[in-house]
């Protein structure tokens, strides 16, 4: 299923949408989510539609998982609306339309040994239970090179760029872009990637989760 539709990059996140039935009973719940450039009011023809579902989390609790862009029009701030069609046996209703902002935060990471060529970013969004937060991934574009984009969405991969970021100045400080609704917390880990070197048995990864808890940043 694609993501919301209109204008609006190739690239997505992933977010987590919640619904409590308010009483037993009810058949369905559906999702449907439109994007807008802040300000402007949603054209529901346009809308992403998702059917929620159980889950073991809660009782009553049903979620979707819904992919917002990173970019709308370009801009890395936009409004996400929202609202949930509701079925319980032969009657249905619509509940009111929510808007919230969607915004980026840059995080940065700061390498002071020069062993790892590659910086990535795994993060989620909590909806309430941080086990619920779905999971995504931003390639951190390192200071000093003419490549890179901190907001792109890709795993990283091998790459024959060792010499050019070895020739870079300590510290080393990677950049990248998360999203959420503002207000939201985001909890993530950081993973370290060494490809390209001289010797291919010294490549390796590693994930730097703080000591385990990982890090986490409000939006």
């Amino acid at each position: 299923m694609t993501g919301p539709r209109g204008p609006m990059s190739e690239e997505c996140f992933a977010l987590r949408r919640t619904w409590v039935d308010p009483a037993p009973g009810i058949d369905m719940v559906q999702i449907h989510v439109v994007c807008t450039p802040l300000g402007a009011e949603p054209d529901w023809e346009e809308a992403d539609t998702r059917v929620l579902t159980p889950s073991d989390a809660a009782p009553g609790l049903r979620t979707a998982v819904i992919e917002a862009p990173r970019r709308l029009d370009g801009r890395t701030d936009y409004s996400l609306h929202h609202f949930f069609f509701v079925v319980q046996g032969a009657q249905s209703r619509t509940s009111p339309v929510f808007t919230e902002e969607i915004v980026a935060r840059e995080i940065s990471y700061e390498e002071p040994t020069g062993d790892w060529t590659h910086v990535g970013i795994a993060w989620g969004v909590s909806p309430g239970l941080p086990d619920l937060a779905a999971p995504n991934y931003t390639v951190a574009a390192l200071d000093g090179l003419g490549f890179g984009d901190p907001a792109a969405g890709a795993p990283a991969e091998p790459a024959p760029i060792h010499e050019f970021v070895r020739a870079q100045p300590l510290p080393h400080v990677f950049r990248g872009l998360v999203w959420g609704p503002r207000g939201f917390d985001v909890r993530y880990v950081v993973h370290l990637v060494r490809s390209g070197s001289p010797r291919p048995e010294d490549d390796t990864e590693v994930w730097d989760d703080n000591g385990g808890p990982g890090w986490t940043l409000t939006l």
